[in-house]
């Protein structure tokens, strides 16, 4: 129920339940039982709105310089709101240094307020800020370190290369000129020309060695021809100490443990290859005998049908050289076979002189056969 009274123009609002609303000071009622429970309401509600009016007039009483009528309807207002919807903090008027009433409004509730993340960017500019000086003498280090890289007084101006044969310069400093001229990483210059000089046949081995501010040596090492091999054809190849074949530059040149002549059964090798079958045991056996002092101008032959046969010349002292043939077979048992020639050899050179071969095909069955034809039969 709404109570309204109207007293000396302020409008006051109260608050009550199941009481309907009078619009003067005594209620109207319109049957005798209504007067009669409406007196007993009315009088509560007279004191209730008594109380009302009284601090009503007190208030306006305190504010007679300078009243508002708004500010009174607000203060009604929170009253029935707080009559309708609970007990707040009642707000009480307070009077400003100019003399005016204004009402109190009570300390906003703190909000919590949410913490913001950092972003990456300004972690990432924090961390730059922090460490801006060791970041400039790196960057100016490495800019120092590129600008020398780079300069032209630093790069390779001279190459001295040692160790060629005169017939293979021209080709050499072709193959070279060829891999400067190219596109490459500076540090991976040294060792793409190692690499393009190893691939010819003939190189052993190629160093690169720096020798001052843009200059550069690089010893190139030729592979030693330790064996003559002619086909039948007239084709020559040689083989190094590790029975590779190539052609050095200088076809010419002479052998150091012999020569091996093929027959006509016999395929040609192929430059590049490695030596095996009978022609690795020839090879071998050339090696051997190039061991000993005494033997000279050794030189073997290899056919599929007659197999591996040696001839070298045996000299002792001031005495004159001749002409001995050793017949090995197919030399499969090639570690025996030449133990049993050395100790023909050691025999004396009588008895070796007077001798047209020696068969060792078969070990321990060796036969020295006496010489019948003139000297001189040799290959």
């Amino acid at each position: 129920m709404r109570l309204r009274k109207q007293e000396k123009g302020v409008r006051i609002k109260l608050c009550g339940t199941g009481v309907p609303p009078v619009h003067s000071p005594v209620a109207r009622a319109s049957s005798p039982v209504q007067n009669a429970k409406g007196s007993k309401a009315s009088l509560q509600r007279r004191g209730l709105l008594g109380r009302d009016a009284q601090a009503t007039r007190d208030a306006a009483g305190a504010g007679r310089s300078s009243p508002r009528r708004g500010l009174l309807e607000r203060d009604a207002q929170a009253t029935q709101k707080a009559c309708l919807g609970g007990t707040p903090k009642p707000r009480v008027p307070v009077q400003e240094p100019t003399g005016k009433f204004a009402l109190a409004t009570p300390p906003a509730k703190p909000t919590r307020r949410r913490a913001t993340k950092p972003s990456r960017v300004r972690k990432l500019f924090a961390w730059l800020w922090r460490n801006a000086e060791p970041l400039a003498w790196s960057a100016t280090l490495s800019a120092l370190t590129f600008s020398l890289w780079f300069s032209p007084r630093t790069q390779l101006t001279r190459l001295t290369v040692q160790g060629v044969p005169a017939e293979a310069q021209a080709s050499l400093e072709q193959a070279i000129g060829s891999q400067l001229r190219s596109l490459l990483p500076l540090s991976n210059t040294p060792r793409q020309l190692e690499r393009t000089l190893s691939q010819i046949d003939w190189v052993r081995s190629a160093q690169w060695r720096a020798a001052g501010v843009g200059t550069a040596q690089l010893h190139i090492t030729p592979r030693t021809p330790d064996v003559l091999i002619e086909t039948a054809s007239g084709a020559r190849i040689f083989a190094d100490p590790t029975g590779f074949l190539f052609i050095p530059p200088n076809q010419d040149a002479t052998p150091m443990s012999g020569r091996i002549r093929l027959g006509q059964d016999y395929p040609t090798p192929q430059r590049g290859d490695i030596l095996n079958g009978e022609m690795r045991r020839a090879f071998t056996i050339l090696q051997a005998m190039h061991a000993r002092a005494d033997v000279r101008n050794a030189r073997a032959t290899v056919s599929k049908t007659q197999g591996i046969r040696l001839w070298f010349d045996l000299q002792r002292g001031a005495e004159p050289p001749f002409a001995l043939q050793v017949r090995f077979g197919d030399a499969s048992a090639l570690p025996t076979q030449l133990e049993r020639l050395n100790r023909i050899l050691a025999m004396p050179l009588d008895t070796l002189r007077h001798c047209d071969y020696v068969d060792i095909s078969t070990p321990g069955a060796e036969v020295i056969k006496p010489r019948r034809l003139p000297e001189g039969g040799a290959p």
